[in-house]
């Protein structure tokens, strides 16, 4: 799978997602996203221009918990976030980061933190994210099957920011962890 990408950053939150509404996204849920990444002497990540994290979240409208490890591939383009992305649930986080440490693979040095609200138009996400000590975004993102099919699905999230008032050139490359790390969080 390919999740075709957009990050941008906004000032007001609470906009955002009344726009959203009005376009025909429908509210899902709201949780808290608590990100870890794993960094390793012996596999330079940023090099490669992958992630490796685990992922815990709390659903803040049903209280459920749970977890994920994540591993994203390089960036497709020169655009947006575009990347392949695997992902599997885990249950026991902990043991997931002690067999991760076993391999030498290192907690980076922040955590990412947000709390998101999903909304949800067709095959299409939206995320409006209150990220801690970095500030407010809205992420749109398609998932495609193939390679082929990744200019449409950008098409479709540039055709959205037009309609909620934002512009290609706002978009920001670099992932919370980068922008937190630049700012030394």
């Amino acid at each position: 799978m390919i999740e075709v990408e957009v990050k941008i950053p906004i000032e007001n939150i609470e906009k955002i997602k009344q726009k959203l509404l009005e376009t025909g996204f429908i509210y899902q849920k709201t949780v808290v996203e608590t990100d870890t990444y794993f960094i390793s002497d012996h596999y330079d990540m940023r090099k490669k221009d992958k992630a490796l994290r685990i992922r815990k979240t709390e659903n803040l409208d049903t209280g459920e918990v749970k977890a994920q490890l994540n591993c994203k591939g390089p960036k497709l383009d020169q655009v947006s976030m575009t990347r392949k992305e695997t992902e599997i649930d885990i249950y026991e986080p902990e043991k997931m980061e002690d067999i991760l440490k076993e391999l030498e693979f290192y907690p980076a040095s922040c955590r990412v933190k947000k709390t998101r609200g999903y909304y949800i138009k067709d095959h299409m996400t939206a995320a409006a994210d209150k990220v801690e000590n970095l500030g407010n975004f809205l992420e749109l993102e398609i998932i495609v099957a193939k390679e082929e099919e990744r200019a449409g699905g950008l098409d479709m999230i540039y055709e959205l920011m037009r309609m909620l008032g934002c512009e290609k050139t706002e978009t920001v490359r670099d992932s919370y962890l980068s922008m937190l790390e630049k700012r030394g969080v």
